[in-house]
């Protein structure tokens, strides 16, 4: 259950966010939700694509703008992450993200090459980094700097395979 401060710190991020859809002609709705791990502003609205824009680009400026919003009044206090989605899409990028992470892992142990992923976001390389952790025949390390930082599935030989992953 939210307490009250955390219930007026989302209601203030769920009326930014609002305010931030009507200033982009966006008529959409936001509705709060909360989950084991997060609380969740979920936009509703008829063009979707619109709010997650190419590549997931214009939702995640949104969750960007709201954790700013969000984040000197959080200080000190222990709550939930709060997360900006529409139409499932954080659920579906992070399934698609783990199923290329399979299937990458697979493909580096066959070939027994270093694959080379495209550059991600610091979330995306996590998920990818998570999905390979216990994959025996495998190990993954980030690479590259800023915007071109990107995962390399890397096959591992031995006993020691699938021992490490190496994270951010």
């Amino acid at each position: 259950m939210i307490d009250t401060d955390t219930r007026d710190l989302v209601e203030d991020a769920r009326e930014f966010l609002q305010g931030v859809l009507d200033r982009m002609e966006i008529a959409a709705r936001v509705n709060v939700s909360e989950q084991d791990d997060k609380i969740v502003l979920d936009i509703k609205c008829k063009n979707i694509e619109r709010i997650i824009g190419r590549r997931g680009q214009v939702i995640d400026a949104l969750q960007h703008l709201v954790g700013k919003v969000t984040y000197r009044e959080r200080a000190g206090m222990r709550s939930k992450p709060i997360v900006v989605d529409a139409g499932g899409y954080r659920l579906k990028h992070i399934e698609r993200l783990e199923s290329l992470a399979e299937r990458m892992g697979r493909k580096a142990i066959k070939t027994q090459s270093i694959i080379e992923l495209s550059p991600m976001t610091a979330h995306d390389r996590r998920v990818v980094h998570m999905a390979l952790a216990d994959v025996a025949g495998v190990t993954t390390r980030s690479e590259g700097e800023g915007e071109d930082r990107h995962v390399l599935v890397v096959p591992v030989e031995g006993d020691n395979a699938g021992d490490s992953v190496a994270m951010e």
